[in-house]
């Protein structure tokens, strides 16, 4: 047993045997209607995984249906605006991400919210790792090939990401950095378009999110040269980390959190954070997640605020140093 999994596991009895209990006003007073979980990115998308597994498993828990609400727009702003503005009860909430609660900052002026005074951490619940991935017919067997083949021919190859400013764009700039080499970036309008760009010869690489590219790279229809993060990929094993072959500060990982507006009572937030807590202690919604190509990451209280607050400084670094503005 992993110590993350017996943390979660302890922190789950807790809530049975004495979180709920401690809170009995709450357990009559909270839900009183059903919990709506705002995901502001497109119904289908890799950030909907979480949000639907918890609206699966939270009504036992709380009482109370729970309901996904897709609010997709303005780089993931208008949905967490909404949530950020809106009543504070506890009876609407976030699954924000790495863009909306670390990347936004630096990119749109006008925000609309502040990722910090605004909400409160429920818990982080995954992330997602990001694969350097390559078309079959480059003519290149590894990353060093790649990385040779790029020096030689300064912005002739071309990498496709899910969008301008999106992390599979800074995973990009962050591997182009660390190597030295001039790519040319191609953003298209969500990751399925430039995956199927690249199977069909449009662009040589992408760094993608690994549930968009996992079959195809086991189909061997694209290679996968390496993994954007501090470890390898439990799906794909034998596929070094981009720091293993010698590309340091290429840590990409996309992750998701549920929050709560920033006011909402800290008896809600504690009853919340004990339901989603026994949710992912529960093996079955764990393989969902982990089929879904995410990784457990459970993170609440003071080690989400320093998780936060690193990550916000690392993206606002590659984002200033590689100029990237939102279209």
């Amino acid at each position: 047993m992993t110590i993350q999994r017996r943390q979660i596991l302890v922190a789950a009895a807790t809530a049975t045997a004495s979180g709920i209990a401690a809170f009995p006003h709450l357990a009559r007073a909270y839900p009183l209607r059903p919990v709506r979980i705002v995901v502001p990115y497109p119904a289908g998308s890799s950030i909907d995984v979480p949000a639907r597994i918890l609206a699966e498993a939270l009504p036992p828990l709380l009482g109370q249906p729970v309901i996904v609400i897709n609010t997709p727009g303005g780089s993931a702003a208008i949905g967490t605006r909404s949530v950020a503005s809106g009543e504070s009860d506890g009876h609407t909430l976030l699954m924000g991400t790495n863009q909306t609660h670390a990347s936004n900052q630096s990119l749109i002026p006008n925000l609309g919210y502040d990722p910090v005074r605004d909400f409160e951490c429920i818990t982080a619940i995954g992330r997602i790792q990001h694969a350097l991935v390559v078309r079959k017919d480059l003519g290149v067997r590894n990353l060093g090939e790649l990385v040779a083949l790029a020096r030689k021919s300064p912005g002739k190859l071309t990498y496709a990401s899910s969008g301008n400013a999106s992390a599979s764009h800074l995973a990009g700039e962050m591997f182009k950095q660390s190597a030295g080499v001039h790519i040319t970036h191609i953003p298209y309008r969500g990751v399925a378009p430039a995956v199927q760009d690249l199977l069909g010869g449009h662009v040589d690489m992408s760094f993608a999110t690994l549930p968009a590219v996992l079959g195809f790279v086991r189909s061997g229809a694209i290679e996968c040269f390496g993994i954007a993060s501090r470890d390898r990929a439990p799906q794909l094993p034998d596929v070094r980390t981009l720091a293993e072959q010698g590309f340091p500060h290429t840590e990409a990982d996309a992750w998701t959190a549920l929050f709560a507006p920033a006011k909402a009572p800290a008896d809600v937030v504690q009853k919340l954070r004990q339901a989603v807590l026994a949710v992912f202690a529960d093996p079955v919604h764990v393989k969902k997640l982990t089929d879904a190509g995410y990784g457990l990451q459970i993170r609440n209280g003071d080690a989400y605020k320093t998780f936060a607050r690193e990550d916000t400084a690392r993206w606002a670094a590659v984002i200033r140093s590689a100029g990237i503005k939102l279209d």
